[in-house]
């Protein structure tokens, strides 16, 4: 079932803060690299980009690595064989790898290993 509220951190006075979104359950769809942005197009339409300097990897590939991509993660990041890199849409939203597959609609167990 997908759920219908995300928990997201925000830059508050210095601190972080969390608070209720309400969000759609979307996965990445589409991926487009250039020398500018790296950019997921999401299954619901939106499109969620950052500068391609994040990624000095990707910065550095040619066309031909770049369009040579595939989604994994349950379709929650891109990547790129060739040149040994990965970017999850968690990455580009600013946010935990655990609310992206929250959000997504996957059953997240959070568990803690205590010595």
């Amino acid at each position: 079932m997908f759920g219908s509220y995300w928990l997201q951190r925000i830059p508050a006075m210095g601190r972080s803060v969390r608070r209720r979104v309400d969000v759609k359950a979307a996965v990445i769809r589409d991926v487009r690299v250039d020398d500018q942005q790296i950019t997921f197009v999401l299954t619901d339409g939106r499109e969620v980009s950052a500068p391609t300097s994040w990624s000095a990897r990707l910065a550095q590939a040619t066309d031909k690595e770049r369009a040579n991509w595939r989604l994994g993660g349950f379709v929650t990041y891109a990547e790129w064989t060739a040149i040994d890199e990965h970017v999850g849409l968690w990455t580009l939203l600013g946010v935990s790898e655990e609310d992206v597959m929250e959000a997504a609609g996957f059953d997240i167990e959070q568990k803690s290993v205590r010595t």
